[in-house]
């Protein structure tokens, strides 16, 4: 473990200084706050931060006398403006090897070393796979009657970071994968270590939700997007209170969380109705919103030939062989509008808004094989084309739907439990 401590020049006081975690008890006395950090956490070295008045100081000169070659001296401007701020940052990821494992101290630090230094030390964390076993603080002006100073562990606002981390995964990317592993963890540490006799019921019923929500909807599995964003929607009421307790940075994001799983949740997926389309409708828009193009055009494609099978009333609509046989009408109905020869079956021929559909069918067709094939063809269109075409998908299925309602259609499907 290497210890990574800021050093100025201000008055320090001598105390003892006293650690209590983790069933540990340490003290000692001295006014140099690493000093402590060598005796009490035991640190194979001790990086010292200091600037270039620091450096001069007797504080550092003491502490080197003190504690020998475990010192390592790491030259750092006093971070007065952008350049410096970004040299210190490059001094800390120097310093900072792959996989190491290391203590922060920001007890002595001047002025917003210390914020900075933290979030450096996140971003190892994350760049470098560094592991931060401890944040500590010697609490000089907590101290008691007798000069015993309390060290603080601030090691919980690392954890706040993975759960902003989750947070901004969930809310921009539909990921739940860390927020998900937050509210497990939560969930699991309460229970191996019970404080009171209250403990969470539903945290980790909500985590395995979302996760299981997330991956259907990178998949792209409308019906079981439907399916379990109804039975997480609950779930979430339920979790409410337990949220706020034991998990307050997902509660912050609870009620919007809720309100774009409600407007996903359906309970009877295998039905083809109105209210299916719609629901289909609104996951593309929630696509769209997250930037996720491919799922969006992707389930556009399926979701005018689940239309079309409404207008047909008859097949199961998600038996392959029927689909196959809708999509191959429907590209019969475009190219007959585009003066090909086609045989188009009647059924097809009838359809309302046949120059709409025609036209819609064929632009989906040409977005989805340009996302399909991954651009693989000659003069493809640009990235920025096919978001923007992508955009205006929901405004045209929208006014199909508003135009020509479906009638219902049951699968001869059995959907799964959860």
């Amino acid at each position: 473990m290497k210890a990574l401590c800021l050093l100025g020049t201000g008055k320090y006081e001598t105390t003892t200084y006293v650690w209590e975690g983790s069933s540990e008890k340490c003290s000692y006395e001295t006014h140099l706050f690493p000093e402590a950090v060598a005796h009490i956490f035991q640190p194979e070295k001790i990086l010292v931060l200091v600037t270039p008045q620091a450096r001069e100081h007797a504080h550092f000169k003491t502490l080197c006398e003190r504690l020998g070659n475990l010192v390592e001296r790491v030259d750092i401007p006093e971070g007065k403006s952008e350049a410096e701020l970004w040299a210190i940052f490059q001094k800390c990821t120097e310093t900072v090897t792959e996989g190491d494992t290391i203590l922060l101290d920001v007890t002595h630090a001047f002025r917003s070393l210390p914020l900075l230094v933290f979030a450096v030390a996140g971003y190892l964390r994350r760049t470098k796979s560094v592991t931060i076993q401890r944040i500590v603080y010697g609490a000089y002006e907590a101290r008691d009657e007798h000069n015993r100073s309390p060290i603080f562990d601030l090691t919980p606002l690392m954890d706040l970071l993975d759960w902003l981390s989750g947070a901004e995964a969930l809310l921009r990317r539909s990921d739940a994968e860390i927020m998900g592993e937050k509210l497990d963890q939560t969930h699991r540490r309460l229970y191996k270590a019970p404080a009171t006799k209250e403990l969470p019921l539903h945290l980790q019923k909500v985590a395995n939700s979302l996760q299981k929500l997330s991956k259907a909807l990178y998949l792209c599995c409308p019906l079981d997007v439907m399916r379990l964003a109804n039975y997480l929607l609950p779930q979430l009421d339920k979790a409410v209170t337990e949220a706020e307790k034991w998990a307050k940075p997902f509660s912050v994001i609870l009620s919007q969380v809720r309100s774009e799983v409600a407007a996903l949740a359906y309970d009877q997926p295998e039905v083809l109705d109105a209210d299916n389309l719609r629901k289909q409708l609104a996951l593309i828009e929630h696509y769209l919103s997250k930037g996720l193009t491919i799922q969006a055009v992707t389930l556009a494609r399926e979701w005018v030939v689940s239309w079309a099978i409404g207008q047909r009333s008859e097949g199961d609509w998600l038996n392959e062989d029927v689909r196959k046989e809708v999509e191959r009408a429907l590209g019969a109905v475009g190219a007959a509008k585009q003066g090909k020869q086609d045989q188009v079956p009647d059924w097809a021929a009838g359809l309302p808004c046949t120059e709409q559909v025609s036209s819609l069918w064929n632009q989906l067709t040409h977005l989805r094989n340009t996302l399909a094939h991954c651009w693989m063809r000659k003069d493809p269109p640009s990235v920025k084309t096919i978001e923007d075409k992508a955009r205006d998908i929901p405004g045209w299925l929208r006014r199909l739907l508003d135009e020509a309602p479906v009638n219902a259609v049951k699968a001869n499907v059995v959907i799964k439990g959860v």
